[in-house]
């Protein structure tokens, strides 16, 4: 198993610097935490199954739905129709539910409005999921696959891209039910349709970036296992030849790392047996 330890005699070895002349341990743990993002951005190795609920607040918990009569405080978040709010002024909700488009309204709300005697304001649309509100918050890299909890039921998300996600989805702004799909836009944003009619569980396979590695506990497990460790060190010992200005050397040892990242697909390409028994 791998540590920063371990990573930086592997990487001093490579760079013929074993009593760290030339290289401090400092500048080569930003390397090898560089070549350790580099390698999960490549191979998609560091997987997670993130456990949240659609419609999402901003802060990561799940929306409550907007009814008449409901006792909020300030802080709470709100969804209704396609809109997620925030309370910013706490009391009881009244009989009419926050407005959403149509004829002339304003679309989205852009200031505060009260709503009984609660203060509510506009801060997302219900068909987004921000990465940053994920149990992984930014650490998240890509979203794969999304399952939908409907009662008994573990329904996986059809996947559209943006652009025909787009056209054929959002075409009606109050198009609310059951999400079906989903689409990834930007960096940081997940869109889910149709907009969710109630607060749905789902859980989210994801590939995440690795927490930064510190020379305060060198002796640490990587949570990289191997063989995806083995193309770390040549990623590192590339981003130090590059900064000494030794373009050919850099070369060889990108080369290196790319190799090995092929090497690492290849060897994991076990042989599987879907189903042992079929004729197919």
């Amino acid at each position: 198993m791998a540590t920063l330890s371990s990573y930086l005699t592997e990487v001093q070895r490579l760079l013929h610097d074993a009593n760290a002349v030339f290289w401090s341990e400092s500048e080569l743990t930003d390397y090898i935490n560089q070549a350790r993002e580099r390698v999960v951005r490549d191979t998609g190795c560091l997987r997670s199954l993130q456990i949240s609920n659609t419609p999402l607040a901003p802060d990561g918990t799940a929306a409550i739905t907007w009814s008449e009569g409901l006792v909020v405080t300030a802080g709470q978040y709100l969804f209704s129709n396609i809109y997620i709010y925030e309370v910013t002024v706490g009391g009881i909700l009244g009989t009419s539910a926050p407005p959403y488009p149509y004829g002339n309204a304003v679309f989205p709300p852009s200031t505060p409005f009260t709503d009984g005697t609660a203060t509510l304001l506009y801060v997302q649309n219900a068909e987004i999921i921000p990465y940053a509100a994920l149990p992984s918050g930014i650490q998240t890299l890509d979203v794969i696959n999304v399952n939908l909890y409907w009662g008994n039921s573990r329904i996986p998300l059809r996947y559209l891209p943006w652009s025909n996600f787009n056209a054929q989805l959002r075409y009606w702004q109050n198009y609310v039910g059951r999400p079906i799909c989903f689409s990834t836009y930007g960096q940081q944003q997940l869109y889910i349709a149709p907009i969710p009619d109630q607060s749905y569980p789902i859980e989210l396979d994801t590939v995440i970036l690795p927490d930064a590695l510190s020379l305060s506990t060198p002796t640490v497990t990587d949570v990289i296992n191997d063989p995806y460790t083995t193309p770390v060190a040549y990623y590192a010992a590339y981003k130090a030849k590059f900064k000494e200005q030794s373009y050919g050397e850099a070369e060889i040892f990108k080369q290196q790392y790319d190799k090995q990242v092929n090497a690492v697909q290849n060897s994991t390409f076990t042989r599987r047996i879907p189903d042992p028994y079929s004729s197919f």
